[in-house]
């Protein structure tokens, strides 16, 4: 249906168009468990643990655990954050793509998808104003071969439409709906009546069809209308058909010049925010947690005995049969005598 493009009056001034478009934790033999409930650690062994061994005040440690100590484990928050991506992916997606389709260059619209015959060029001087019909009429072909909308000038007497229309606005629509039902025509009333004290007291109402919206935007229809206005204030050196004429000429070129739709765009700007907003709250909330700074150095311990000794220098306590250097102050450990069994297992110190 068709809508507004903007208007104005000699008291009012202009106006613009209508709308365009977890975790848990678990004791287990005397000794305790941590991470989420897929991970256990425990002092004590238990069926598909692994021994490691990491050193605190100078002395050996043994932990059990059902996965590597170490390491960060992402497996335990990969299924959330693939979940959430999948949620909210899109969407971030969407935003990205209405923010990039809001700005695009316009296409000249064809009339010959909506009608087969040539477009009719109205202008209807009902008031007998106009000075250079002419001149308007080619300043109307002119604008319909850049842009494909065919431009009518209606003026009319302010009596018209005051008695039965609030506004010149919905007299406007009636007009356009009744004559123009292929939405690309872009109709432009103008009303005036001179009152006793010699005030022209004028009106004038742009109407333009839905499929005029991608290259008459809400911002460009503005722009015209700011001008039209402009020029119409300006009786002295303006006669109404001049105004409208070389506007009309002036944003031609203007209406296909890049364009930004700024409704698509903080449409976009919104819904990739807000989304993106989504998954970084659960990416910062929903992680792994960080490995214990006495774990870091942890080592895997595959010996079922263990021997301990003390270093020579700094007197700390180290497993026999696992370092070659001290794992406290690095000094070299001295050769050492014991005997091991096929496993590797020192089984007595010598």
């Amino acid at each position: 249906m068709p809508h507004s493009s903007g208007g104005g009056s000699h008291s009012g001034g202009s106006h613009s168009g209508g709308s365009h478009s977890s975790h848990s934790s678990r004791s287990s033999g005397g000794g305790s468990s941590s991470g989420y409930s897929s991970r256990r650690t425990s002092s004590t062994p238990f069926k598909g643990a692994k021994r490691y061994i990491y050193y605190k005040d100078n002395k050996p440690h043994l932990v059990y655990s059902n996965y590597d100590i170490r390491k960060r484990d992402y497996g335990s928050v990969l299924p959330t954050w693939i979940v959430m991506g999948v949620i909210f992916g899109p969407f971030v997606f969407i935003g990205i793509v209405l923010m990039i389709k809001s700005f695009y260059m316009p296409e000249r619209i064809e009339y010959s998808q909506y009608k087969k015959n040539a477009p009719e060029f109205i202008i209807e001087d009902n008031l007998d104003i106009f000075e250079n019909e002419r001149k308007l009429r080619k300043s109307m072909e002119s604008f319909y071969d850049t842009t494909g909308i065919v431009p009518a000038v209606i003026t009319i007497s302010n009596d018209d439409w005051t008695e039965d229309y609030k506004s010149l606005e919905a007299y406007a629509y009636d007009v356009y709906v009744q004559r123009f039902p292929d939405e690309v025509h872009w109709l432009i009333v103008y009303s005036e009546k001179t009152k006793d004290n010699g005030f022209n007291d004028w009106y004038w109402e742009g109407m333009q069809g839905d499929r005029t919206d991608p290259v008459l935007t809400g911002d460009k229809a503005d722009a015209f209308t700011k001008s039209l206005n402009d020029r119409l204030l300006k009786r002295n050196k303006y006669s109404v058909d001049d105004a409208i004429a070389i506007t009309l000429d002036e944003h031609a070129p203007k209406m296909m010049s890049l364009t930004f739709d700024r409704s698509d765009f903080t449409l976009g700007a919104i819904v990739f925010v807000m989304m993106s907003s989504m998954l970084a709250i659960v990416f910062l909330t929903c992680r792994p947690r960080k490995v214990s700074e006495e774990y870091k150095n942890a080592v895997p311990c595959e010996l079922n005995v263990v021997y301990q000794a003390s270093c020579n220098f700094c007197g700390g306590m180290y497993v026999v049969g696992m370092h070659t250097g001290c794992p406290h102050c690095g000094a070299s450990i001295p050769p050492q005598n014991y005997i091991q069994d096929p496993q590797g297992n020192v089984i007595k110190i010598l």
